[in-house]
């Protein structure tokens, strides 16, 4: 009897590893592989979308350093004819410099293909025709944009306290009743005092709070990331006891802007890539687009296609392997249907 109990619990747990690797062999099914497709399927692929939306940090790039020819697919995509634009968290680099870092790889943009929180939010000001004072808590880039924008802001080194005046200190930390809007993004100088001023200011209802960039971290190679500005976001956050509007991924304010800058009538026929579940995963499925999920950043396939919902529809090792696969098509099959 013991031996007949013992084989039936071996056989159960046989049972549960096969039912294990069948169920993720079927939650895989609806993930492709584009490595693994006919040259038929890629060709729909191709011809599936008309406006592609790429992630730059572990997409792209890491921190400065460029992952290898994955700008370079962006530019063959681009050269088929698709709308090609940058859909980044990170606003610390400006316009310029994102140029110069795609150029690397022949790709050259214009300003409004580069999307970033600093750029959705002073579009988010103008529509809601915002003319007031703004304390922005972000990076010289990010603060130059809103400046561009015609954004009426705080001095950035306001409020500076001496370490030995108690009464000084509290007194610059207190309300401020011109500022009718905290920014937030991810900034070097974040410091106790702009934190103290910020959730301050927030304590008025009157008073805009919008958040740039939350991400708990920052991808800056393989395996490797450092602290994002998530964490310090949530303590002003949490102490203020707002809510912000949020206009990064994942946000409704994003997608809003998205669709109207690149005037999208079809969602389905945008591709959205990216290298990040809960961020590009996310935005892109709320968003109706087309997923694409590279392994070259934060997280695994393996994660990715646990989640129903943030599933992506593709996969893929790297953009490289893209550029592989569109340049292995018959002359002109990529682009068919415009021919």
């Amino acid at each position: 009897m013991t031996s007949v109990t013992m084989r039936n619990h071996r056989d159960c747990n046989v049972c549960d590893e096969l039912g294990g690797r069948v169920g993720a062999f079927a939650t895989m099914q609806n993930t492709r592989n584009l490595s693994e497709m006919t040259v038929e399927q890629a060709r729909d692929f191709i011809e599936s979308f008309d406006v592609v939306l790429s992630d730059c940090d572990g997409v792209l790039w890491y921190v400065d350093r460029p992952i290898n020819g994955a700008i370079e697919t962006l530019k063959r995509l681009q050269d088929l004819g698709k709308r090609v634009y940058l859909v980044s968290n990170n606003s610390t680099t400006s316009f310029d410099r994102y140029n110069e870092k795609v150029r690397s790889g022949g790709l050259e943009l214009k300003p409004e293909q580069m999307i970033s929180p600093s750029t959705v939010i002073a579009w988010y000001l103008k529509k809601i025709n915002f003319r007031d004072e703004a304390y922005v808590i972000a990076s010289p880039a990010f603060r130059e944009t809103l400046r561009d924008a015609g954004i009426r802001m705080t001095p950035e080194n306001y409020p500076s306290v001496p370490d030995d005046d108690a009464q000084a200190i509290v007194k610059a930390v207190l309300n401020v009743r011109s500022i009718k809007a905290i920014i937030v993004d991810f900034s070097l100088e974040c410091n106790w005092a702009k934190m103290a001023l910020a959730i301050s200011c927030l304590k008025n209802d009157d008073v805009l709070y919008l958040t740039g960039a939350q991400d708990d971290w920052v991808v800056c190679g393989n395996d490797k990331k450092i602290l994002g500005p998530g964490p310090l976001i949530n303590i002003i956050t949490k102490q203020s006891g707002r809510t912000p509007i949020e206009c990064a991924k994942p946000s409704n304010v994003l997608k809003e802007h998205v669709l109207e800058l690149c005037n999208v009538k079809e969602p389905k026929r945008c591709l959205f890539i990216g290298d990040t579940i809960l961020m590009d995963m996310k935005f892109a499925t709320m968003s109706g687009f087309q997923k694409l999920f590279v392994e070259t950043g934060l997280d695994t396939i393996e994660d990715a296609i646990r989640d129903d919902e943030l599933r992506p529809d593709y996969y893929i090792s790297g953009l490289d392997a893209l550029r592989t696969i569109i340049d292995s098509l018959p002359s002109n099959s990529a682009n068919q249907k415009d021919s």
